[in-house]
């Protein structure tokens, strides 16, 4: 198998970080709601709620990070062609989709991290590292990066409900085998 995208099928590069970023994002949403949902010095399944709160901050720069490897190795290689079994209409759904995941991946990150940054909050990397604070509180922008942070959040579950829908359709409906593409 390739190391990168070829006509022959995705690379092994690109289904990595697909389920890196797979990971990641469920783990933020499940760690997000339950350290949103917990009062502040309390505590969740033993885990206080600044320790949620600093692994979803961490958690988010990784997947920046990962976002980046993605659109990178996304430049290398090609795309192989469409699967035989998508219509017209599915293809131009899953790359909108598509365009929404990849400025999710951006935008959920660093608008979480200027949220944090701007709100004086900062982040303790994994517990480990306290990251310099290279901005100065503003409340004004830190609830933008707020809002913009929670939006695109929103907007990303809607995005990954109807992608799942669609491979789900195609694997238990279908049962064209479309997911293998991705495995």
């Amino acid at each position: 198998m390739a190391l990168t995208n070829s006509a022959a099928g995705y690379g092994t590069l690109t289904k990595i970080f697909h389920w890196m970023i797979v990971i990641l994002f469920a783990a933020q949403y499940i760690g997000g709601n339950i350290m949103t949902s917990i009062d502040f010095n309390a505590s969740y399944a033993g885990i206080s709620t600044n320790t949620y709160y600093n692994w979803h901050k961490s958690l988010g720069l990784v997947a920046l990070v990962i976002a980046v490897m993605r659109i990178i190795n996304r430049q290398m290689g090609s795309l192989p062609p469409w699967a035989p079994t998508l219509t017209k209409g599915e293809k131009s759904f899953i790359h909108r989709v598509e365009q929404v995941f990849y400025l999710a991946m951006l935008v959920m990150p660093i608008s979480g991290w200027l949220y944090v940054m701007w709100g004086n909050y900062g982040v303790n990397l994994f517990g480990v590292w306290e990251m310099p604070r290279p901005l100065p509180r503003n409340d004004t922008l830190r609830d933008m990066a707020k809002w913009t942070h929670i939006a695109a959040g929103w907007i990303l579950l809607i995005a990954m409900v109807g992608h799942i829908g669609l491979v789900l359709r195609h694997q238990l409906v279908k049962k064209d085998g479309l997911l293998k593409r991705m495995m």
